[in-house]
């Protein structure tokens, strides 16, 4: 029962890509290879102070591509995630990928322009969490950013997971789920998270498969020892699919803390609800297309809860 509270407290895409980036990092070691920062005990106990008695925010992008990480796609997940390590607090909030916001300040010309948050990545990762803070009128202090591809591989690198549905559907790629516990490839996972047009509750249900999906790889990350694991497939896609501005000694002393303190992590969630409506877009001034005005009553909601969780 202990072991089930923990799995479920620590469900996450930052935990678990911020692990996976971890796994790299000691890999990286075993095989003598260069590491971007060099890691000492004494430099992870100064960012272990530093990151676990604070609250921080890190936001994570799901980026809609099979190429290089350096590419810039759209960002068809994105969450936000607020830790607060010295209360066990942890909230994720989940912006749709059509919520209609404006251009951030560094791209404004003299007239507003208006586009969908998962076009603000087009213009690189800053311009991104720059929407992002100028929306729900926060600070973010670090990014991880993962393609298709690298998720792909990492569902297939941890031998696949057992996902639950809670309703049956199909996809547009010609896969099917039934309602329950599905074992799923990474390639199956992949249309799993991907699919939206199949829900009449559209985003709600897609955001519920988004944590169905990470609930199901955190079990898996915990199950299984690391040389379970495919360990050159997940040091590869670590060093090809994944880009985080985080430190390794800032992620190591994060999960060295967690598992020393056996931390239960107090978890919520929150999603920023739209309304339908059509819009012209900045990248198609022409044409009116289909978005998501975000609800006021919905924004304040969020910012009110990620505000708590910072001490603001």
């Amino acid at each position: 029962m202990k072991k089930e509270k923990l799995i479920l407290a620590v469900v996450s895409l930052c935990l678990v890509i911020v692990s996976l980036v971890g796994m790299s990092v000691a890999i990286g070691a075993v095989r003598n290879e260069p590491m971007v920062e060099q890691v000492t005990k004494e430099s992870v106990r100064e960012k272990r102070d530093a990151i676990t008695n604070k609250p921080f925010q890190v936001f994570i992008s799901g980026l809609d591509t099979y190429g290089e990480k350096e590419q810039s796609k759209r960002s068809e997940l994105n969450l936000l995630v607020t830790v607060n390590p010295s209360e066990k607090k942890l909230l994720i909030t989940g912006i749709p990928r059509d919520i209609y916001v404006s251009l951030p300040a560094s791209l404004s010309k003299e007239e507003k322009q208006y586009t969908k948050f998962s076009l603000l990545s087009l213009y690189g990762i800053k311009n991104l969490i720059q929407g992002a803070e100028e929306l729900l009128d926060t600070k973010i202090d670090y990014y991880i950013q993962i393609d298709m591809s690298g998720f792909k591989k990492l569902v297939d690198a941890i031998g696949g997971v057992d996902v639950k549905a809670n309703q049956s559907f199909k996809t547009d790629w010609k896969t099917s789920f039934q309602k329950g516990i599905n074992h799923v490839n990474g390639k199956e996972a992949l249309t799993f998270v991907r699919e939206r047009h199949h829900f009449p509750q559209g985003t709600k249900q897609r955001c519920e498969n988004h944590e169905e999906m990470l609930k199901a790889i955190m079990k898996q990350v915990i199950k299984k020892s690391l040389p379970e694991m495919d360990i050159n497939a997940l040091y590869k896609l670590c060093k090809k699919n994944v880009r985080t501005d985080m430190k390794a000694g800032e992620i190591l002393s994060l999960m060295r803390w967690q598992k020393e303190e056996k931390v239960e992590w107090k978890m919520e969630t929150a999603t920023l609800t739209g309304e339908f409506a059509r819009e012209k877009l900045a990248e198609y001034p022409d044409v009116k297309l289909y978005v998501e005005k975000p609800d006021p009553k919905s924004l304040d909601e969020v910012n009110k809860k990620i505000k708590k969780i910072l001490n603001f």
